[in-house]
């Protein structure tokens, strides 16, 4: 409770914006610098409206499909509550999770502005856990296989071949800690165990010290939480789940349509390279979600430029960082901020 009380309080929310927002802005910008030329406005001017109408599309249906997701948990665990709440409340933890590191304000405000919507705190924990474990599900074993598989022909794509041999090294650790959570999500009972044996391991002492039962208790009890909602989920509505799944599906591509609507809006033929384009933006999020800074600011727009570098000339490669970073995140932080200022505010005029 003290940690949510930390990461929704007004200091922590502006001190995580400023820092996210100066580190895009001064990173975006000096890349902007260093290849924007006379072409590079007039190739923004001769974008098609429609094109853009593209972008935009791509951005509201991550937006549609994540509010579709988080309503359709929230059914299949007995909850109502309408779309369009589900839809706000959602924008409103983007907006916490991108101003805070590791996304770590995402989940204290959903299960609070949920609550706040008539559902119990452990229902909206719930909720909130099936929906971040699918999400980190995908993440955590799709983003090292992919990598696994196509390592060789992703890092020539970004101009590091070189580095396929650490790569191969931090893959061998992901690919563990994937198989370790499917371990946990299928042998529950035993996961636990193995938990309580690794914490009390004199290693883990030495490095965590006194906090070593507490990170303990944090991990049994998550896992506790996940197997107790999945089970309700899993009771007779065996197809529910891979509703659940297929959504979570759809939310990640309508996010990594981002990319190739702009390079389609600068006249590139993508028919062929949608798989490529999904595949680099996929490994390059998976590799942002251990970037401590808020929104992964700076090594976001290094690493989306190498992906626009393959396929535009120099004077249009920022240009197009400067547009995905509008459209993925700025576009989040502004209706999502708006939506979390309104919620918010709403729910301080009830409690007076």
């Amino acid at each position: 409770m003290h940690t949510s009380k930390k990461v929704l309080s007004p200091a922590f929310i502006r001190k995580g914006l400023f820092i996210a927002v100066t580190i895009s802005l001064l990173t975006t910008g000096g890349l902007l610098r260093s290849s924007t030329t006379v072409d590079t406005w007039r190739s923004l001017l001769r974008i098609h409206p429609r094109n853009i109408l593209i972008m935009f599309s791509a951005v509201l249906l991550s937006w549609l499909t994540e509010g579709l997701r988080v309503k359709t948990i929230a059914h299949l665990l007995g909850e109502k509550i309408s779309f369009f709440n589900t839809l706000r409340i959602n924008l409103a933890s983007i907006f916490s999770g991108n101003i805070t590191p590791l996304n770590s304000g995402t989940i204290p405000t959903q299960v609070y502005l949920l609550h706040q919507n008539g559902i119990s705190i452990g229902k909206a924990t719930a909720i909130v856990t099936i929906r971040l474990t699918f999400t980190s599900l995908l993440l955590a074993i799709g983003g090292p296989i992919l990598l696994f598989l196509f390592r060789g022909r992703i890092l020539r794509e970004i101009g590091l071949p070189w580095l396929e041999g650490i790569v191969d090294y931090l893959l061998i650790l992901a690919l563990l800690y994937s198989a370790f959570m499917l371990f946990l999500l299928l042998k529950p009972n035993t996961g636990e165990r193995f938990v309580q044996r690794l914490f009390s391991l004199k290693l883990s002492h030495r490095l965590l010290g006194a906090k070593a039962e507490i990170f303990c208790q944090k991990t049994l009890l998550e896992i506790s939480e996940f197997r107790g909602a999945l089970g309700r989920l899993l009771r007779g509505k065996p197809l529910a789940v891979l509703f659940v799944l297929l959504l979570t599906g759809c939310s990640w591509l309508s996010t990594l349509m981002i990319v190739p609507s702009i390079l389609y809006g600068f006249g590139v033929n993508i028919n062929d390279k949608i798989f490529r384009l999904m595949l680099l933006q996929f490994v390059i999020q998976f590799f942002l979600s251990f970037i401590p800074i808020p929104g992964g600011s700076g090594f976001a727009e290094i690493g989306f430029f190498s992906i626009f570098g393959k396929y535009l000339p120099k004077h249009l490669q920022a240009l197009s960082v400067a547009l995905w970073r509008l459209l993925s995140y700025y576009l989040n932080i502004l209706v999502g901020g708006l939506c979390f200022l309104r919620l918010f505010n709403r729910n301080k005029e009830k409690n007076h």
